[in-house]
């Protein structure tokens, strides 16, 4: 985890700082600054694999955190976020809760005016858990999605595709829809 962190960190700091050298060499700004803010919401997550079945249902939970989103050009963004994410199951009424502190490492591709598609790989610390045995410290996800930037407002929907098993014992990943509205403050 230690790796992933400098690594991440490394990579924040060069493309802020060819950002910002970027900037200073294009005299006419194509589009918005830097932004810094927070975000959140609600996960609508599952769990799936072939030790899963139908019976299973969705957990309703909370996201939130903090995102930094650079500008690499006039269509195009580098959106890291920090999050905390609820996500899981139910299974006859019994809660498979899994409370991860998430990393995403985003692209935001400016397709039409405000509109943005989102992809990119989300790394996450296992950080709590209730009812799944030999819990998987880690996971990582794929994310697709989409957002909307308007003035210091953001508005987002996703989908997260766990791609580690959640548990040690059983091929089980997880499977979330994310919706969250922000607000930037630079």
């Amino acid at each position: 985890m230690k790796k992933i962190t400098l690594l991440v960190g490394g990579l924040l700091l060069v493309l802020l700082g060819s950002s910002f050298a970027r900037a200073d060499e294009d005299k006419a700004p194509e589009g918005p600054g830097p932004r810094i803010g927070v975000e959140g919401g609600i996960n609508l997550a599952s769990l799936s694999g072939p030790n899963v079945n139908d019976v299973f249902a969705s957990r309703l939970g909370f996201v939130g955190g903090g995102f930094l989103n650079l500008p690499l050009g006039s269509s195009l963004a580098f959106q890291p976020e920090i999050l905390y994410a609820q996500k899981g199951g139910k299974f006859n009424g019994n809660a498979y809760s899994l409370d991860y502190v998430e990393v995403p490492i985003l692209l935001d591709v400016i397709i039409l005016g405000p509109l943005g598609i989102l992809l990119g790989p989300s790394f996450d610390a296992n950080v709590a858990n209730q009812n799944v045995n030999n819990v998987s410290s880690t996971d990582v996800g794929l994310i697709l999605g989409a957002q909307v930037l308007v003035s210091k407002f953001l508005v987002s929907g996703r989908y997260e595709i766990g791609l580690t098993d959640v548990s040690t014992d059983a091929k089980i990943q997880t499977g979330t829809f994310t919706f969250m509205v922000g607000l930037s403050f630079i």
